[in-house]
């Protein structure tokens, strides 16, 4: 098979895997930018405000990459000793020589409440989805020449598009518990319905609704002793059509007081699978917090069919989160001789 023919057609099978059956967005640090994995994780965290910024880079090995990048801000409220979250996040999709972008804006609020020791919480999210798509950009099999052995752009593609932009309001659930089991371990959990609502997305002229993406993820820290702890995470997705199962730890260490402020590194590994496909990936990831960010860097390493193009090569990702400590004053027992 010709250099060129392969590389088109690795295109056009990563464009229709990721435009028709997957229809989202995915992260290896899936568990970093939080508002994207759960509406409940909404304002659930200890300080006065959070912000997140993610990008990942992936399929550059074969065609012009896929990027995605999420930004997201979050923070508590307090209403008459109710505990809420409200924020929100933007996501912008790149699909490769496809053309295809998205841009999405939601808008999220959260309900916490404690009932002896297990933090329970539900969040919504609703917002904005615009969908573009540039048919010049793409080949389709009508357009292979058989003179030259390639793909020809001048040869009419003989198909019949309906739009080249779609937009659609689209509506987000979520459930999370967190329960500090005792002081060496803490659990957290959650299930949420992406795209409850159920839009209708569609290029084409028939109408076709968007299907409900059930996700559950789990996670825990667990502290070996005072200078190291685990983290174990677990994601699993589906919908009617697909499934998606990422798991893996990282292991933290935390540092003695210095001049950069290093608080705390990690390195861990990832394994991305499903149910009733082949493996697709083994992911390394290291970072490093210090003062009051979180950095995150990982890398997929590809282990589908798909890696005799890539050589193994996958996706370069980065994550930046930053949390504004607390500015609620600490109370103090002050010991008075009167009482």
């Amino acid at each position: 098979m010709q250099p060129y023919l392969k590389r088109t057609l690795i295109a056009l099978f990563c464009f229709l895997s990721i435009s028709i059956y997957s229809q989202d967005i995915h992260f290896t640090q899936f568990y970093e930018p939080s508002l994207t994995l759960n509406p409940s994780n909404t304002g659930k965290f200890n300080g006065d405000w959070r912000f997140n910024g993610i990008y990942r880079s992936q399929w550059g090995a074969v065609v012009k990459p896929f990027v995605t990048t999420a930004l997201a801000y979050d923070q508590p409220l307090n209403i008459l000793d109710h505990n809420f979250g409200v924020g929100g996040y933007y996501v912008f999709d790149r699909s490769g020589d496809g053309r295809l972008t998205m841009n999405k804006v939601m808008l999220s609020l959260a309900y916490h409440k404690n009932f002896s020791g297990h933090l329970l919480s539900f969040g919504l999210q609703g917002g904005y989805v615009n969908k573009n798509i540039n048919y010049s950009a793409l080949t389709f099999p009508g357009q292979y020449d058989n003179n030259t052995g390639g793909f020809n752009g001048t040869i009419s593609n003989g198909e019949s598009f309906a739009n080249d932009k779609i937009n659609y309001f689209d509506l987000n659930l979520g459930l999370g518990w967190t329960k500090q089991i005792n002081s060496k371990l803490a659990l957290d959990a959650g299930y949420s319905l992406f795209h409850a609502n159920s839009p209708k997305e569609t290029f084409m002229q028939h109408t076709t609704k968007l299907q409900m993406r059930h996700v559950i993820n789990a996670s825990a820290k667990y502290d070996l002793n005072t200078k190291s702890f685990i983290t174990p995470n677990l994601l699993y997705m589906y919908d009617k059509q697909a499934s998606d199962l990422v798991m893996g730890a990282n292991y933290n260490y935390r540092m003695m007081a210095n001049k950069m402020k290093l608080t705390t590194i990690f390195a861990g590994i990832v394994f991305r699978d499903g149910f009733f496909r082949t493996f697709d990936a083994t992911s390394i990831i290291f970072g490093a917090e210090i003062r009051d960010f979180r950095v995150g860097v990982a890398y997929d390493i590809n282990m589908s069919p798909l890696s005799t193009a890539t050589n193994f090569r996958g996706a370069f990702e980065i994550s930046i989160t930053y949390i504004a400590r607390s500015s609620l004053p600490d109370i103090y027992t002050v010991p008075c001789d009167i009482y």
